[in-house]
């Protein structure tokens, strides 16, 4: 199994992460994971589903534009009401959450009410917009480094974390470089060896 912590941080072109798509496995583990309480048969099933580097499966073609994702159109819909927050469908859709459920959250921010809802638009995401145009890239810990997988054909495909990171930089059209970890390739992509993985990827998708 792989450790996903040593998994090296290299940095590409965010314009060249075309598509996304959940991990390889994510369908099954999502399923079972929250219903499952024991810490260790919980961490032995996750090895087996995203503890791999090579997978098989039609996942990479069933990825989808990331242009279509609701973190692109969250964003890129924010953008264009960014003077009347609440006209943005990100502010409509928390206090939709907030009006069924009581609260919404976002990692581990709780968000009960419009105050909270504005607060959490301006104070969190346009700060978030703001870094990134000044080339700050924020990031909570080691675990929060955006993911991509690698495709047949040797595409990079954005999967979990940094997604409405890369949602910003793409809408606001940021050129900066943008720190990855790979997390997944295709079992019929060309390169086997992982060292030279990196160095396709680095050869053909770094920022020029």
């Amino acid at each position: 199994m792989i450790n996903h912590s040593v998994r090296k941080i290299i940095k590409v072109n965010p314009f060249l992460i075309k598509t996304y798509s959940t991990p390889p496995n994510w369908w099954w583990f999502r399923a079972i994971d929250k219903r499952i309480k024991n810490a260790y048969v919980k961490n032995y099933l996750k090895n087996i589903a995203l503890g791999k580097m090579y997978y098989g499966g039609n996942w990479d073609l069933k990825s989808i534009p990331f242009d279509r994702t609701y973190w692109y159109l969250r964003v890129n819909n924010l953008k264009q009401n960014i003077n009347h927050l609440e006209s943005s469908i990100w502010y409509q859709f928390i206090m939709k959450e907030i009006s069924s459920k009581g609260y919404y959250f976002h990692k581990k921010i709780k968000i009960k009410n419009k105050h909270e809802t504005i607060t959490f638009l301006k104070k969190y995401v346009i700060e978030l917009i703001e870094s990134l145009k000044n080339k700050e890239f924020i990031q909570e810990d080691f675990n929060d480094i955006p993911k991509i997988l690698i495709g047949r054909n040797g595409e990079l495909i954005k999967s979990g974390h940094g997604c409405h990171r890369l949602a910003i930089i793409k809408s606001y059209e940021i050129k900066c470089e943008f720190p990855v970890q790979i997390i997944g390739i295709h079992k019929k992509f060309k390169l086997d060896n992982i060292e030279d993985v990196y160095k396709y990827v680095i050869v053909n998708y770094s920022l020029s």
